[in-house]
């Protein structure tokens, strides 16, 4: 089977195709069925859509994936219109600056704001940073940084198939490598190192599992067995454990990368999974 993320020059094929599309923005099932609010923040383009009708609790920021070079894509809109729809939430969903144009300096000088906006406006309501692929990976070292500053911390850090580790030097990365039909090797090495711009791989705003994994919001993980970024899913959970973090790992063992977003049967059930885990209440609240 042919990967999806082969090589550096089909990621560069990619990329300069991908940059000829027109941005996904929310389809028209999506504009149909909720309120939908498209604004600027702190650079960047912000799309939040919430229920037709009434209020709701929760709060989630979700950061999309696509090695840090791709934008949203319209799986993306599919998966989280079913999410809101089910846990009626509200989502935003920033259009962060990606490699090659920009770096991650780029992305956390967008997000870091655009999130501490968001708690300001949550309120005592349940807040829940989530991503998938390299939007997981920075929602996690976004977590991180956070914390470090003093922030409000998220009441969840959710993630779906996270890019952890960008160096990619787990060495049992390579006892996966047949069985991932989607990511390559180096083809991720090649998007790491755009997204870097010849800063350090290993620092934990570009690879999370590096950081202070004690200081991280309760966690989810959720990732497939067949699916390069899974040993560093482990190795994270294993880490954070071991650091007192309240963090659960979901693996299936027959999936891919990022299936949670895709129509199939298994994605519906995983979706069961993240709303049912989701207390209707923010930490604060429950307190109270």
């Amino acid at each position: 089977m042919q990967k999806h993320f082969s090589s550096p020059e089909a990621l560069h094929h990619q990329i300069g195709v991908a940059r000829r599309s027109p941005e996904a923005e929310p389809p028209r099932f999506v504009r149909d069925n909720f309120n939908i609010a498209d604004y600027q923040s702190h650079g960047c383009r912000v799309f939040e859509i919430a229920p037709l009708g009434g209020r709701t609790d929760l709060t989630i920021l979700y950061l999309h994936g696509g090695a840090n070079v791709f934008a949203l894509a319209p799986m993306h809109w599919n998966f989280l219109s079913a999410f809101a729809r089910r846990k009626n939430a509200r989502i935003a969903v920033p259009i962060y600056p990606l490699a090659p144009e920009h770096n991650w300096r780029d992305a956390h000088a967008a997000l870091k704001p655009l999130y501490t906006d968001i708690a300001r406006q949550t309120g005592d309501g349940k807040l829940v940073l989530m991503g998938d692929s390299s939007g997981g990976g920075l929602a996690a070292s976004l977590a991180l940084q956070l914390a470090e500053e003093g922030h409000r911390p998220a009441d969840e850090l959710l993630l779906l198939s996270p890019w952890l580790d960008a160096s990619l030097t787990n060495h049992r990365i390579a006892d996966f490598i047949d069985d991932d039909p989607w990511l390559g090797v180096e083809a991720m090495q090649e998007a790491a190192r755009l997204y870097a711009h010849g800063h350090d791989l290993k620092d934990f705003r570009i690879s999370p599992i590096y950081g202070n994994l004690d200081t991280l919001p309760p966690t989810r993980i959720f990732v497939g067995a067949r699916d390069i970024l899974y040993p560093d899913c482990v190795s994270f959970a294993e880490i954070a454990n071991a650091c007192g973090a309240d963090i659960e790992l979901y693996v299936e063992p027959e999936m891919f990368h990022a299936w949670m977003l895709l129509d199939m049967p298994e994605a519906s059930r995983t979706l069961d999974e993240l709303v049912e885990g989701l207390p209707d209440r923010s930490r604060a609240a429950l307190s109270a």
